[in-house]
């Protein structure tokens, strides 16, 4: 039993050695240094690949300035070896007790190292030094509550080849980025002309808990102002003598708060202040005829990935599309503003009073912390019935007038047929009747020459439709008349829309949408324009019973319409504006 065991006890400790020897030497040349001083990590290579040392694990607290490798030939037990040494120069990110970790080499571990950071009291910016300060919106932030990181960076004397660097996250989860350009200016202090160079960062907290951020920093170098002796005697300052320094701003140790479990709301939205308001392109509503609502959310506080979407209500008797909302971002004077666009196009399907439904959106007011809510008021609207609905008793007397003047020709253009004889009781009632074709063939040359007349009236509008053609064929922008007359020739609804835009943008400037430019055109033009919106709406909805439009209705609108003068003369003076589709 105790042979087993000393066989056991030999297995360990050869095991033991051979991890020793496997061990990766390495080693500091300090263990204390202060803050801006960088160190040497020493490593041996021994039958080591340098290119396959893993340096990732330094990048959370050191900054690699320099690497270099030298090779060295001993002389042992008579025989050259020779090794080599990675030399790596670290430049720690922060003060305090540090730890240099165990790098990857080959399979093998380098040695860990500790190391304690001195900060170095810098003088202030109006005493001739560099000094950064930092603030933070909120120190109790919720959730996914945007928190606003500012640094100033005084600068009271000359900085050689500086950095900026940004915060970090030290623990939890967070996003970081920049928020706005940065700024530089003047500022006097205590009598002294300072730099001050401010940059802003935007962090959203992801997750409830502890939450750490390193400071804001800059790295860069003085000069020392040391004497260097010349052969001579004398003495003089070198410009050459440099050293590097590390300024830092403050860090911050938050708690985040979770969501509360009251707020009622489907998207958490943590804000200072959340407004909705409106606008129609038209205060009439009619049966079949869109309008145009712009709905404006305006959110103080709040990034603008919080806001990309808006919900709407349904509402009865009316088919809504919404389109993709737009979405902006600014940051001015220190306030965070995002603001949602989102435009709705309403076709009323049945006249009469009815509700729009208010459009709420629960928020959390992080000022008060507590629940609050941002109301688009609801609103009673009277729609009229369509065009549709209030000619259809014209058409029908129209229809009859056609028919009757139908059989009249008839009667007139048929050949007489051969009347049976009528008793004597009938001879006064058939001497009545033999006027009856004398009527005939006087109504008869008054449907002619009404047709007559119809037809010189079609044949004079067909030549000033064609002569129109010319002209607007010769004054439209061509771009926009070619690319329209592709999509009215394959009935692409929105490439047409599109090139519509473009043509109407073209005349007028200010038009960026259908409903604005339907009210400068000709009522033939705006028949079709809202026969196109239409059938963009249900084609865009895949509604099975979507109408298939066609574009020629459209296209000959657009060469009836006559261009005004002067938006023509003044397009063929300048070069038409770009706009984005």
């Amino acid at each position: 039993m105790v042979s087993v065991r000393r066989v056991w006890l030999v297995v360990v400790l050869l095991c033991a050695s051979v991890n020793l020897q496997a061990a990766v030497k390495s080693s500091i040349n300090r263990s204390m240094i202060e803050q801006g001083e960088s160190i040497r990590l020493s490593i041996d290579l021994e039958d080591i690949d340098a290119d396959q040392i893993d340096l990732k694990p330094l990048e959370k607290d050191f900054e690699v300035l320099g690497r270099s490798q030298q090779s060295k030939r001993i002389i042992r037990n008579g025989s050259y070896e020779s090794s080599s040494e990675l030399i790596l120069t670290l430049l720690p990110k922060r003060s305090g007790d540090l730890q240099i970790p165990s790098l990857s080499a080959d399979g093998d571990q380098t040695s860990s190292h500790a190391l304690r950071v001195t900060t170095v009291q810098q003088p202030t910016a109006a005493d001739g030094g560099i000094e950064m300060l930092s603030t933070l919106s909120s120190e109790q932030p919720r959730v996914q509550q945007p928190l606003i990181y500012q640094s100033s960076l005084l600068v009271g004397r000359q900085i050689f080849n500086a950095s900026l660097q940004g915060p970090s996250i030290q623990k939890g989860k967070a996003l970081i980025e920049p928020l706005g350009e940065q700024r530089q200016y003047q500022q006097a202090l205590k009598g002294r002309q300072v730099t001050v160079v401010e940059q802003t960062w935007l962090i959203t907290p992801e997750q409830s808990g502890s939450l750490e951020i390193a400071p804001a920093q800059v790295i860069g170098q003085i000069q020392t102002g040391r004497l260097t002796r010349n052969p001579f005697g004398g003495a003089f300052s070198d410009p050459a003598a440099m050293r590097r320094i590390q300024v830092s701003a403050q860090g911050y140790q938050l708690d985040v708060a979770p969501i509360p479990s009251s707020f009622s709301g489907q998207v958490w939205l943590p804000a200072e202040n959340i407004v909705l308001s409106d606008e129609w392109s038209s205060e009439e509503f009619t049966v079949g005829e869109p309008v145009t609502r712009t709905i404006r959310l305006e959110a103080e506080g709040l990034s603008r990935n919080h806001i990309s979407e808006l919900p709407l209500p349904e509402i009865n008797g009316i088919k809504q599309y919404a389109a993709n909302p737009e979405v902006a971002q600014q940051y001015e004077n220190d306030r965070l503003t995002s603001v949602l666009t989102l435009e709705v196009t309403l076709i009323p399907e049945k006249s009469g009073a009815l509700i729009l439904p208010a459009i709420t959106l629960p928020w959390w007011d992080v000022k008060s912390d507590s629940e609050q809510t941002a109301v688009l008021a609801a609103r009673t609207v009277d729609i009229s019935p369509g065009k549709a609905q209030a000619v259809t008793p014209s058409l029908s007397t129209q229809a009859a007038s056609v028919q009757a003047l139908a059989l009249n020709q008839a009667a007139v253009t048929s050949p007489p047929l051969a009347k049976p004889a009528m008793p004597q009781s009938t001879v006064d009632t058939a001497y009545n009747d033999s006027l009856t074709p004398w009527l005939a063939v006087l109504l008869g040359l008054i449907a002619g020459s009404v047709i007559t007349i119809l037809v010189m009236i079609f044949w004079q509008k067909s030549r000033k439709s064609q002569v129109k053609t010319i002209e607007v064929d010769t004054l439209l922008p061509q771009p926009s008349l070619t690319a329209l007359k592709q999509a009215c020739s394959s009935n692409d609804v929105t490439q047409a829309r599109l090139a519509l835009i473009q043509w109407g943008q073209s005349i007028w400037s200010e038009c960026s949408n259908l409903n604005q430019l339907s009210v400068r055109v000709s009522p033939e033009l705006q028949a079709a324009i809202r026969d196109l919106q239409q059938n963009s709406y249900s084609q865009n909805a895949n509604s099975q019973f979507a109408l298939k439009w066609q574009g020629a209705e459209l296209y000959k609108a657009i060469q009836a319409f006559s261009v005004p003068q002067k938006s023509t003369k003044k397009n063929t003076e300048k070069l038409s504006p770009l706009y984005l589709s």
